[in-house]
Formats: structure tokens, sequence, C-alpha cells
């Protein structure tokens, strides 16, 4: 395709790629380079992390204890920082968008940006498809999936309303079948060998996908997604390629509070957003995919990604599409393109105050309230203890008292917290790099209050 007609096109568009991560890098401005830099060290000389500089990052009101930061996180000044400085340059020239997406003058951000992003995933750029929000890439992968009537995809009782609706429709669509079974029964008391092996019994020939989540809002059960993608493996041997069985992670409530690389879990796709642990911008998220099973999708919207010139010169000769890329399955429109370009600030504040220790942070932190509510007669814990199979949120019961209404009775006493919105809904508490161990103590003692009242 010849240059100028691809500008043409996409100028109209506003080079509209739907992009998650990362802004200017060779040809950004001073401006941009510092923007979001913090006045106040975040780690002392020898490598500590200043946990209160951390939270100063934040415009978190003083007033109230923030314990529901893993749904919409405050965005960190950096974050803030890069924002603003995006959408004063963009107001100023919108058709800078368009020159950052193709002239070598600019530094091509979105490039820069898919680097960073696959940098913490652990994976390549070319394998990032680049979405909105975990549900739109959950869409994307089940939307996309190539799936016989006469297979199935299997899911869990425990996932999300934004997953199973995505399989739901996927299912209602390709007249394929869904299956939904329990990975434990009591989820304070879950073993990652029985939730192993009731997924591999599950497994059947015909089962083209597996859905699962790594850290359940329904629970707060972290299950063991490595073992798992094992289970799936030993059950992929010796299957022709149409009906392998992909292995399909909701990784959002693991992502950016696990010292884990999500590329290396053994999933084949793994979905998730910025802007709940990962402290980015609101509206980003993605779907990573291994090289080799990107073919077993197809788009379901038109991509406006820069770096994929193959769709647009298929549309324009009225040709088929080339194998499926990655870049082929981002869906295309315009949008808030100053958070887009700002999740380099987010993950470069979490490479500033180290991968490693915020993990740290936040399993000591909700590992002190487990050990705490599990100790106070008339809660019950719903979230195992075990740092192996819990992370950053913890589900629990107050005898007597629904989960909205210890939410609700929680916030008159200035203290945010949420309640799961399933069937079966619990209260939930969750510490993040905003919060300390007086957060905890003030929870935990609320909470007694409840039970005594």
């Amino acid at each position: 395709m010849e240059t100028l007609n691809r500008r043409e096109l996409i100028s109209s568009l506003a080079a509209g790629a739907v992009l998650t991560a990362v802004g200017c890098r060779g040809g950004e401005t001073p401006e941009a380079q510092g923007a979001g830099q913090s006045a106040k060290p975040l780690k002392s000389p020898n490598g500590d992390v200043d946990w209160r500089a951390v939270r100063d990052l934040f415009p978190l009101s003083r007033d109230l204890v923030h314990l529901a930061s893993f749904l919409f996180v405050s965005h960190p000044k950096p974050v803030a920082d890069a924002i603003e400085m995006y959408r004063r340059k963009l107001d100023a020239d919108p058709v800078w968008i368009e020159a950052a997406a193709f002239d070598d003058a600019e530094g091509h951000p979105f490039s820069a940006m898919k680097k960073v992003l696959a940098d913490y995933v652990g994976g390549k750029p070319e394998e990032l498809c680049l979405t909105s929000n975990t549900t739109q890439a959950l869409a994307m992968a089940y939307h996309g999936l190539r799936i016989r009537a006469n297979q199935d995809i299997l899911t869990t009782e425990h996932d999300h309303y934004a997953h199973h609706e995505s399989i739901r429709y996927a299912a209602a669509r390709s007249g394929c079948g869904v299956r939904y079974i329990p990975l434990y029964d009591d989820s304070a008391k879950a073993n990652a060998a029985e939730m192993v092996a009731r997924l591999e019994r599950a497994i059947l020939p015909k089962t083209r996908a597996v859905g699962i989540t790594w850290v359940q809002s329904s629970t707060g059960v972290k299950i063991p997604v490595a073992a798992m993608a094992e289970a799936v493996a030993r059950a992929n041997r010796g299957r022709a390629a149409a009906d392998r069985c992909l292995l399909i992670v909701d990784g959002v409530h693991g992502f950016g509070n696990q010292d884990v690389h999500a590329a290396k879990l053994g999933a084949d796709f793994f979905a998730a957003s910025m802007h709940k642990w990962m402290l980015g911008p609101r509206g980003t998220g993605f779907l990573w995919g291994r090289s080799d099973v990107w073919t077993d999708l197809r788009p379901t919207i038109p991509t406006f990604d820069p770096e994929a010139p193959e769709p647009w010169e298929a549309w324009m000769k009225r040709q088929p599409l080339p194998p499926t890329q990655a870049k082929f399955v981002s869906p295309g429109g315009f949008l808030a393109y100053e958070h887009v370009l700002a999740v380099r600030q987010a993950v470069e504040l979490h490479g500033a105050i180290g991968r490693d220790r915020i993990a740290a942070r936040i399993g000591d932190l909700n590992g002190a309230f487990r050990e705490g509510a599990a100790g106070i007669a008339g809660v019950t814990l719903h979230t195992p203890r075990d740092p192996e199979l819990s992370g950053g949120l913890s589900c629990f019961d107050v005898r007597g008292v629904t989960a909205e209404d210890v939410a609700k009775r929680l916030a008159e006493k200035r203290i945010r917290t949420s309640s799961s919105p399933y069937k079966v809904s619990y209260a939930r508490v969750s510490a993040g790099v905003m919060n300390f161990p007086e957060d905890i103590d003030t929870v935990l003692r609320e909470i007694r209050a409840l039970v005594t009242t």
C-alpha cells in the first residue's frame, strides 16, 4: 500500500489505534520527558521504599480510609501530570496524533508504548492486542474464537459477569456449548491440587477453550494458573490444531500486584486493564496472546493500529485478510489519547517502586487483614489465608449483616470498601500501595464493632 493512501485514510480517523500504553520517547519534548516526576524520592539510598511518598502521589481524600482501590484507581501524580501534558498537546494541535503514529520525528510513541507494556507483561510487542479494559479484551478473545457448534467452552462457577457473558454471547453466535464447574466447595479451604484436578477432569475432547480468572473477585481466591496451564497442555496432546483447547485468563486482579510476568503463566490469552492495580489511566487495557495462537481468532472490530497496514490494504483491494495477528484484533475507534499515552508513566511508576516491593507490600497488608478478620467471632472469612492462594482482596461475611450493609456501615465511618456483585455477595476489603497498617487496624476495629452492635 502506498504511504500517501494510508495516511489519507488514517488522517480522517485521527489515526485512532486502540492502544494501551506509553508516550513518546525519541521525539518527545523535554516537558513530556519530565511529566509526572515525583518531587520526593520514592526510595531511600539503601533501596527501601518510602510508602508515605508513594501515598502522597495520590489525590485521595485524606478524611477517608480507601480500601476499594482495586475497583478503579485514583490517578497518581506521574500519570495525572502526563494526562494533562498530553491533553494540552492534543488540544493545541489535534493532528499531532497522526504525526505520532507515523512520523519518525515524533519517535513512534505507539510502538514505544507497546514495547514498554510488553516488557512488563513478559512477552513481545507483536503479541499485544490493545483494548480499553478487561471486558473488551475478553470479548475480543471469545467473539473472535474459531469454534464449531460441536465444541464447547469450559469455565468456572466463580468467574465475573464480564467473563461469563462474553462466553455466553459468543456461544449464542457459534452454537457451541458452555459448561460451568466449581473449583472448590468452600473457598476458604480451597486447595491448589484439587482445583487443578477438577478442571482437568472437566476438559473433554470437544472442549475448545477454558476460561478462568487468576484472582477471583467473587471470593478472593488466587488460582494456580501455571498448574492449570499444564493440565490444559496435557489435554491437548495429540489434538489437531482446530481442536486444540485454549486457556483464556482474566488476569486483572493479579496483574500489577503479583511479582509474576503474566506471559510466563502458561496461558494462551491473558486479559487485563491498566486502571486497577497498575495505577494507570482509566479506560486502558489489553489482551496478550502467544504468537502462535492469534490465528485461532478472527478480528471482531476493524483495527486502526498504525502498525497494522494489512487490514487497510485488504480493504482497499477487496482481498481476504492474511492470518490473524494481534494488531488486527485491537478494536479501532477514537480514544482519549491523553490517557492512552500516559500508560507509560504508570508502568514506569511500577518500575520506580519495584514490582517485587509492590507485591510484598500488598501481600503483607492484605495478609494482615485476613489474619485479623479470621480472629473475629461472628466474621466468616471466605478468602484463603495461604498467600499462595490469595492476592490483594479479601471476601468475608459479618453475622447478621448483609454484604451491602457492611459496606454502607463502614462508609458511615469514612471507610471505603465494597461488596461483590455476584448472586452470593460478600463484603470485600482490599489494600493497595496507598494504604498503611493503621488502615487495616481501623477497618478491623470497625468490623468488630459491627459484630457487637
